[in-house]
């Protein structure tokens, strides 16, 4: 990682294109659940509401109704649901990392 500290915004952003990812593809197979960064992964608030509505629904439909509901503080949930998270096949696998890097001190969050 090239930086040793993150602004909770850029987190979050790369947050929602990991969530766009499993949104796509968890209910259609194409993402295990052992293939899901863990909730707690999430360092925002918005990222946990997010990951909950889309892990907890028993198929994307309900998933999408779900968070079609949610008034969260910095995310445009239109955008959201309209977007393709074709291309953010990495950004899971980012926030797994990033968590690690925070947890053990060598990335800190701005303002947190």
């Amino acid at each position: 990682m090239p930086r040793d500290s993150l602004k909770s915004i850029d987190i979050l952003r790369h947050e929602l294109k990991a969530l766009r990812f499993i949104l796509d593809n968890f209910h259609a197979g194409k993402l295990a659940a052992d293939g899901l960064p863990p909730r707690e992964d999430f360092q925002s608030a918005q990222g946990r509401a997010l990951y909950d509505s889309i892990v907890k629904a028993p198929d994307r439909k309900s998933a999408e109704r779900t968070i079609a509901e949610l008034e969260l503080e910095d995310v445009d949930i239109d955008s959201f649901l309209h977007l393709s998270g074709d291309h953010y096949y990495t950004y899971p696998a980012l926030v797994r990392e990033r968590a690690a890097a925070i947890r053990t001190g060598k990335l800190t969050v701005e303002g947190a």
